[in-house]
């Protein structure tokens, strides 16, 4: 195929398969990568860079892998108009005391495009258009303020008849300067192009993206991000997170003019945790509704803080309310009381907090899983002290753990 005709092609497939994504973005070189990935970080509009939690880091900030504490996958299916399928998968396991490592596939399928020699109304033929890429990823804490991440990437467009092949780096940077308030960095493809087999080449702009979130309390998150991709305008993105309940959280999002929302649901599985996660939006062609489901399982403890404040507890879900953990009763004056006689408790939710000290207040150190027991050392109010398997001491609320002998 002539250089003049793949660039009509790549043209055409550019106004079927990236505009409807990314309008101010429509027509350049790998919109695929910048369509956006996982359901609860679209259902906020994008502004995901500051937060990067769960598998979906991968995408939007690799280095919120560091934070990440245990085997998760996510996978997400997107049907959209005009015979567009997108999928996203990712998978993220820790090394401990190394780092996290992932690994993810995001593709983009366009079927039944026509094709024509000549100027004509009937197609001669039509053709699928299939784009991929897998990424490997890692993220590091270097403190408890700082993680670092990056992605390598390696790209397969096939178009009809012709292929093009690529490789690409990303880079993240997450700071946690206070307890509420997290800032990411991301560049995205950077040296990224597509090299096609009849010795064309294709670059790929180089996308910046800042981002802000701002956790209230617990059950309260506002993120805001700004990317800025080649020479194109800035783009603000914007998004909101609340749950009512420890188990349902409902987002509103806002980017280019256009709405965005969702909610989700989690299923709390022994010491594991399942969350169905669901988003919706505009498509750019027709302005037909666009869904976007993904599913998160998390083997043990839940990294991200949206799920590391819950306290899943078995059985029948408790009375909701805003925050995750229970209230402090008002008191004069603090008061440690020590227990004399031997006592020890039982955890009786799939996923606890360990408080620096008797309040939601205080920071979180650590966390501890359902069955796991403790002895009691001294107990506050609703809250009781513990000795963890470090040599670290911490405290529980009371209302999520069984009182032995």
């Amino acid at each position: 195929m002539k250089a003049g005709k793949l660039i009509w092609l790549l043209t055409l497939v550019g106004l079927l398969s990236a505009r409807a994504e990314s309008q101010e973005n429509s027509g350049s070189p790998g919109v695929f990568l910048r369509m956006g990935v996982g359901a609860r970080a679209l259902g906020l509009g994008g502004a995901y860079v500051g937060l990067a939690e769960g598998p979906a880091a991968t995408y939007w900030n690799p280095s919120g892998l560091g934070r990440i504490q245990n085997l998760q996958f996510e996978f997400m299916n997107t049907n959209l108009p005009f015979d567009r399928t997108s999928n996203f998968f990712s998978g993220v396991i820790p090394i401990k005391n190394v780092a996290t490592i992932g690994l993810s596939w995001i593709g983009l399928r366009v079927n039944n495009i026509e094709g024509r020699t000549g100027n004509t109304e009937d197609p001669d033929y039509t053709f699928t258009s299939s784009q991929n890429m897998i990424a490997l990823s890692l993220g590091k804490s270097l403190a408890s303020m700082v993680s670092i991440g990056g992605n390598v990437k390696f790209i397969k467009y096939d178009l009809g008849h012709q292929s093009a092949t690529g490789v690409g780096f990303d880079a993240g940077l997450l700071i946690h300067p206070f307890d509420l308030i997290t800032l990411g960095l991301m560049a995205q493809d950077i040296g990224t192009d597509y090299r096609w087999s009849g010795g064309f080449t294709e670059a790929v702009p180089t996308s910046y993206r800042a981002g802000l979130a701002l956790k209230i309390y617990e059950g309260v998150v506002l993120a805001a991000d700004v990317n800025k991709t080649g020479g194109l305008s800035p783009q603000l993105h914007f998004g909101g997170e609340l749950r009512p309940a420890y188990f349902l959280p409902i987002r509103l999002g806002f980017h280019d003019n256009q709405i965005s929302g969702g909610a989700g649901f989690l299923v709390p599985l022994a010491a594991n945790s399942l969350e169905f996660n669901y988003s919706y939006t505009n498509d750019r062609i027709f302005n037909d509704a666009v869904h976007q489901i993904s599913l998160v399982f998390s083997f043990g403890s839940p990294s991200s803080s949206r799920v590391n404040a819950t306290a899943a507890r078995p059985g029948p879900a408790p009375t909701p309310r805003p925050k995750f953990d229970a209230p402090d009763p008002p008191k004069p004056k603090t008061t440690y009381t020590v227990k004399k006689k031997s006592r020890s408790l039982l955890v009786t939710a799939a996923l606890l907090n360990v408080r620096s000290g008797p309040g939601t207040k205080f920071r979180k150190i650590a966390q501890v899983r359902i069955k796991q027991k403790f002895g009691v050392i001294a107990e506050d109010g609703m809250w009781i002290k513990i000795k963890l398997k470090t040599g670290k001491f911490g405290w529980l609320n009371r209302e999520y753990v069984r009182i032995l002998n």
